[in-house]
C-alpha cells in the first residue's frame, strides 16, 4: 500500500473516531455537570485519537523530508506515553480498577515509546524483521495505537458493574 494513502486513511479514521468520542462524551453526566475528573478523562481519551490522526497528517506533508515526520512522531510518542500514564492513573483513581489501567500502561506506553524511538533513531529499524522502513514500522505501531484508543474509549464510557441493572 502507498504510504501516503495509508496515512490518509489512518488520519481520517482517527478524526472520525474523535468525532464519535465527542458525541459519546457530550451525554456523559459527570462531564456535563463539570466534574474535573470527567473532563480530564475525556480529554486524555481524545488524545488517543488526536495524536495518531495528527501525526498521520504530518506524515503526508513532506514524505520526502524525513525530518518532518520524524520530529512529529518523536514528539507524539513522548506525549502519547505521558497521556496513557495519566489516563491509567485517572481510571485507577476514579474507578478503583487495577487490571485495565495496568493493561493500558503495559500496552500503550511501550507502543508510544517505540513510536518515539523509531522516529528518533531510524537506524534501529534494521533490527525489525521483514525489512520494513522506519515509516512502515511507524504505520504498524499507529495501527496498534488506534486499536488501543478504541479500547480506552470503551472502558471509560462503560458504566461500572454496580450501575448496571439487570
Amino acid at each position: 500500500m502507498d504510504q501516503s494513502a495509508f496515512y490518509g486513511v489512518v488520519s481520517a479514521i482517527n478524526f472520525t473516531l474523535l468525532g464519535l468520542w465527542w458525541v459519546a462524551a457530550k451525554d456523559w453526566v459527570d462531564l456535563v455537570a463539570g466534574a474535573a475528573s470527567a473532563r480530564r478523562t475525556a480529554y486524555l481519551v481524545s488524545l488517543q485519537f488526536v495524536i495518531p490522526g495528527t501525526v498521520s497528517l504530518l506524515a503526508q506533508v513532506a514524505p520526502d523530508v524525513p525530518l518532518v515526520w520524524r520530529t512529529a512522531f518523536a514528539i507524539a510518542g513522548a506525549v502519547g506515553a505521558v497521556g496513557v500514564l495519566m489516563l491509567a492513573s485517572e481510571l485507577r483513581r476514579v474507578s478503583g480498577a487495577r487490571v485495565t489501567p495496568a493493561l493500558f500502561v503495559v500496552a500503550g506506553v511501550p507502543l508510544y515509546l517505540a513510536v518515539a524511538v523509531v522516529a528518533a533513531v531510524p537506524a534501529l529499524s534494521t533490527a525489525f524483521p521483514g525489512g520494513f522502513t522506519p515509516i512502515q514500522i511507524e504505520a504498524l505501531l499507529l495501527t496498534l495505537l488506534v486499536f488501543l484508543g478504541t479500547q480506552e474509549a470503551w472502558v471509560v464510557r462503560l458504566p461500572p458493574a454496580s450501575q448496571v441493572t439487570a
